[in-house]
């Protein structure tokens, strides 16, 4: 007869980072938006399914340890400010954020992209000597630092076919 397995306490961790991987995930922005640099991009193909491979973008980031895999709504963000073509997405400001939407009828966390808006200028309205709301009174949510990286105790696990379905929001 077998002995039950026993659990040994350990020192608090995070559990997520056991599930570390090569793309970003919603979790590891850990609730803060912040700034990157597009330093890369490249295509990769996310096995399917049914076995076939669907092409996606992944994206580097400047001093990310990992890759934002594109979905089509960040694609379209970025396109839509940057083009349709790679190359002039290189060097171009983002900022990445953790966000929710709805997938199979509940809301999951995401991860999503946006161009940063321009600053406005000093004074905006003729004749007025200085802009209405002081930057200073507007909170900064933005970071400049890279997400930290997940210290994981051992390598991630393999991502099983059914996990890389194009219908899950990365």
């Amino acid at each position: 007869m077998n002995a039950p397995m026993l659990l040994t306490p350990q020192a608090d961790f995070d559990i997520g980072a056991l599930y570390a991987g090569h793309y970003l995930k919603a979790d590891d922005l850990g609730g803060k938006t912040y700034a990157a640099t597009i330093v890369a991009v490249e295509r990769v193909d996310i096995p399917e399914q049914d076995g076939s491979v669907r092409p996606k973008a992944a994206v580097a980031l400047h001093g990310w340890p990992a890759k934002l895999l594109l979905n089509k709504t960040n694609f379209e963000a970025i396109a839509t400010a940057y083009g349709r073509q790679s190359a002039g997405w290189l060097g171009k400001p983002l900022e990445v954020y953790p966000d929710t939407t709805l997938f199979g009828g509940r809301s999951v966390p995401c991860v999503r992209v946006r161009v940063p808006r321009p600053a406005a200028p000093a004074a905006a309205i003729p004749g007025m000597t200085s802009p209405a709301a002081p930057a200073a009174a507007i909170p900064d949510t933005t970071s400049l630092a890279a997400p930290p990286a997940p210290a994981a105790s051992q390598p991630p696990p393999q991502m099983t076919v059914g996990e890389l379905s194009d219908d899950i929001p990365y």
